[in-house]
């Protein structure tokens, strides 16, 4: 990623969350110390895609009769 497309899209990202991405980076940065993942950033991007997926698919989901 070059260095402009980071800085747009942390910008993007800070407005999109009320300028909140600083405290939201530093939770995820913690999550992903705590399960040892923050020294593989493939395994990272992984799970939190699992993750993200998993809150719809809940979302969505019908309930069993």
């Amino acid at each position: 990623m070059d260095a402009e497309k980071h800085i747009r899209e942390k910008e993007r990202l800070n407005q999109a969350l009320s300028g909140k991405l600083p405290e939201v980076q530093n939770e995820l940065e913690q999550v992903f110390h705590k399960y040892g993942v923050d020294s593989m950033p493939g395994l990272a991007h992984d799970v939190s895609c699992y993750a993200i997926e998993e809150i719809y698919i809940k979302r969505f989901s019908l309930p069993e009769y």
